[in-house]
């Protein structure tokens, strides 16, 4: 018997649907309201990385100087060599680090004799008298004071010819930790001619002795002037590239406490229109112990102060404006002013017009201009150790207690080890 392949009747379509159409998909519309949603939050993430990008600059900038110092303490005890850092002023405000490299630290050059003299170029033996420029900063010098060195036997000409003696090296007169560092510039030197017998460095600042004859004598010393000398030779840079800080960031000298020594030209600049306030050679080095050697040594403690540069050109552009009418001598004012201070040009968090006046064109609303993010960062002379601290921005030591839109102790957290709170 053979029995019937029994099927299921077919399920009946609701009226809606008609056999052999499909479900319908999206609308334009929907489309477009699902792709602006996407828009709208990709926008706020973006906008989120930025604005938290933007809060960490100052951090990361901070960071790189700290780690770069630290490689620099670790290569030297490593290598059992004394190794550095050198910090290249910006070219657009040299005022300020933008930039750093690893180096291994100069050598000096000591070779010959020397003799001190007052401006005399063409020796003769007798100062050349008259409103001369001689250190080339824009102002008028003294010529009866002692400018010249006059080597015999010291190679400077070969030195030069070879690219080894370069304008703003520094030499020290005389030789060894009693002497005095001085800027020097070589124009009197022609290596276009054969080397003299005679080859003369001008100094950068007058010699710190006016000597002991007459003052239209050429030569300074009728006996016991210095006749030995060190120059330092540029060191010579690691493999690698110069590090970049951060974008929009900068190490601001003139709040930061750094050794006099990197001020070479403060002296002449406080009495000068002149901008050149620091070294073109800032060098930190360390020891095979990973304490810092030479003048970086000497101040027991380092302050970099990393901050947002245009904070440091338009608070300071304003702050200077305020000393005096004439730009010159307001720059020689400011100078002058960190001479004495040290460098602490560091406003508090918000500047309020009100208390400092000179904030005003920053400050239209009297409601305060708010200082952006900063940091300290701080090397530990002795030991080479690295610290970040916040900046200490209390301000309520003038205008009974108002302030005065400085921070009265900047640098406060970074020599007690604590943190803000």
């Amino acid at each position: 018997m053979k029995f019937a392949r029994l099927h299921p009747a077919p399920a009946a379509l609701p009226a809606s649907v008609s056999p052999g159409r499909s479900r319908r998909g999206y609308t334009l519309v929907e489309m477009l309201i699902v792709v602006g949603i996407v828009m709208l939050l990709l926008s706020m993430t973006l906008l989120s990385v930025r604005f938290v990008r933007e809060g960490d600059r100052i951090t990361v900038a901070a960071g790189r100087v700290q780690s770069f110092l630290g490689g620099a303490r670790d290569r030297a005890i490593y290598a059992r060599k004394p190794r550095g850092v050198r910090l290249f002023l910006d070219t657009t405000n040299p005022r300020t680090v933008t930039s750093m490299a690893y180096i291994d630290p100069a050598e000096t050059w000591i070779d010959g004799l020397i003799q001190l003299r007052r401006w005399d170029p063409d020796l003769n033996g007798a100062t050349n008298g008259g409103n001369i420029d001689i250190n080339q900063d824009g102002a008028n010098d003294d010529p009866r004071d002692v400018w010249m060195v006059v080597g015999e036997g010291t190679g400077w000409w070969e030195l030069k010819r070879r690219g080894l003696l370069i304008d703003g090296m520094r030499i020290r007169i005389p030789k060894g930790p009693e002497g005095s560092w001085y800027p020097i510039n070589t124009r009197l030197i022609d290596i276009d001619q054969p080397p003299p017998t005679t080859q003369i460095l001008v100094l950068g600042l007058p010699y710190r002795d006016p000597g002991d004859t007459l003052k239209d004598r050429a030569v300074a010393y009728e006996s016991g002037g210095p006749e030995d000398y060190e120059i330092e030779l540029q060191p010579r840079l690691l493999p690698g590239e110069p590090v970049l800080l951060e974008e929009g960031t900068c190490i601001d000298l003139d709040s930061s406490k750094i050794p006099e020594a990197w001020r070479p030209w403060a002296a002449g600049v406080a009495q000068s229109s002149g901008n050149a306030q620091y070294s073109q050679y800032i060098d930190i080095i360390y020891s095979p112990r990973g304490n810092l050697l030479g003048e970086s040594a000497s101040g027991g403690l380092i302050h970099f102060y990393v901050c947002d540069t245009e904070d440091a050109l338009d608070v300071k552009e304003q702050y200077i404006k305020s000393l005096d009418p004439d730009e010159a001598a307001a720059l020689q004012r400011f100078n002058r002013e960190l001479r004495l201070t040290g460098g602490t040009f560091i406003p508090t968090d918000v500047i309020k017009s009100s208390v400092a006046p000179w904030i005003a064109a920053l400050d239209p609303n009297g409601e305060g201009y708010p200082v952006r993010d900063r940091r300290i960062v701080s090397v530990f002379t002795q030991t080479g150790a690295v610290s970040i601290h916040p900046v200490n921005a209390s301000d309520v030591a003038e205008n009974n207690g108002a302030g005065n839109g400085f921070a009265d102790d900047p640098y406060y957290y970074s020599e007690v080890g604590e943190v803000a709170k």
